[in-house]
């Protein structure tokens, strides 16, 4: 993705997986793009309160609640934000609870940082229409 268009982007991961976390914060450590990383849901919960986020990213098995939960109280607190879930484990059941929850992007684990990177680069695009546009809520 080229770094000027990730500009704008403010991303939120949530994974309860160390390695998952120190791999992502190196990759895009680099990047100029505003990253925040953390191991629960109620982390990602409260300081979303307190950050102005374009993207949550979240793992479906967390330690406080499920993925899919968390990210539609993120879409009660923040509505209009891009939401991306994560899981390794994907029955029919859950991807019919996805689809019903409005989730923008479902991926299912292993992935790659390559995935990652366009799916971000997609969302950005989008971002940056909603801005020019002036339908971002």
């Amino acid at each position: 993705m080229k770094k000027e268009q990730k500009k704008s982007l403010q991303i939120m991961l949530i994974d309860n997986d160390k390695y998952v976390r120190e791999s992502l914060s190196i990759f895009f450590g680099a990047e100029p793009l505003k990253f925040l990383i953390f191991k629960s849901a109620s982390e990602g919960l409260n300081s979303l309160k307190y950050q102005d986020i374009d993207v949550v990213i979240s793992d479906y098995f967390l330690p406080d609640m499920d993925g899919l939960s968390f990210l539609k109280q993120v879409a009660i607190q923040k509505p209009g934000i891009a939401r991306v879930l994560m899981a390794t484990i994907v029955t029919d059941d859950l991807k019919k609870e996805i689809s019903m929850a409005g989730i923008d992007v479902f991926l299912e684990k292993p992935l790659s940082i390559a995935t990652i990177d366009q799916v971000l680069y997609k969302i950005n695009k989008e971002h940056l229409i909603k801005t020019k546009t002036g339908d971002e809520q």
